[in-house]
């Protein structure tokens, strides 16, 4: 009975995922920029300042991967960010190629090459202006 059940509540979260994917907007734009640092990163208990007063866990602490991308796409800008264990493989970015995304709050959803999504968390976002055209400038006549 147990294995049934287990069954039947893995389809369900199989099919609620399923059902997100699909209802993500989905929008095109192109990469504009990707670097890769490393850096020390606090994780688990203690990592925050919400953890605790007196006896309190310090943070762990490991070396990682800090991957940042930018896309841009109808006047807006994503700055994104990717923190991974070293040496594990994020998505594969080449700058000016086009890249389908879904935006939801402080998330971004990439499609690689093969339909694979990635979740890269956004750091910044802005409203990028048209760059200006021959004519549009202050002195046009």
């Amino acid at each position: 009975m147990r294995a049934r059940t287990a069954l039947v509540l893995g389809a369900l979260l199989a099919l609620t995922a399923l059902n997100a994917a699909a209802a993500r907007h989905w929008q095109t734009g192109t990469w504009r920029g990707a670097d890769i640092t490393r850096k020390m990163v606090d994780f688990g208990p203690g990592a925050t300042s919400f953890d605790g007063g007196p006896g309190r866990v310090p943070p762990l602490r490991a070396m990682a991967d800090v991957r940042t991308y930018v896309i841009e796409a109808d006047g807006l800008r994503l700055e994104l960010e990717d923190v991974v264990p070293v040496g594990r493989r994020s998505i594969d970015v080449t700058v000016g190629d086009a890249v389908t995304f879904a935006l939801e709050k402080n998330v971004v959803y990439v499609k690689d090459q093969d339909g694979k999504e990635h979740k890269l968390r956004v750091t910044k976002k802005t409203t990028a202006s048209p760059s200006p055209g021959p004519g549009d400038g202050p002195n046009r006549s």
